[in-house]
């Protein structure tokens, strides 16, 4: 029985990491030269994901940070995310199915005009 639960156990392993804070990202280019970003139209703890399948051993695509950030970006009509955390996570049950991606979350901004 305890063979049988450990096995268990490692056949349904999952995975979050942070990869860490950072103050402002984004992946367009932004003039902020002259950019008040206590004016700006501001939206609070927007997440945005990019997810990938794993079905038996084949990964159907590569997740990324572009496309999490883009999520996020489509979600609020915004360019720059400031106060961001950024993870990745991944769970497999071999030779059945699994997933892996990308999440930001952080305050999204709007530094240009309409």
């Amino acid at each position: 029985m305890r063979i049988i639960i450990l096995a268990l156990t490692i056949m349904l392993s999952a995975c979050t990491v942070t990869h860490g804070t950072f103050t402002v990202m984004s992946n367009k280019i932004v003039n902020v030269k002259n950019f008040d970003i206590e004016k700006a139209q501001k939206f609070k703890h927007v997440t945005g994901t990019n997810m990938e399948h794993i079905i038996i051993f084949i990964p159907t695509g590569e997740p990324s940070i572009t496309n999490a950030l883009n999520d996020a970006f489509e979600k609020t009509d915004t360019d720059v995310m400031t106060d961001v955390t950024l993870k990745s996570w991944s769970w497999y049950i071999p030779y059945i199915y699994g997933n892996a991606g990308w999440e930001v979350t952080g305050d999204a901004v709007k530094t240009r005009g309409n």
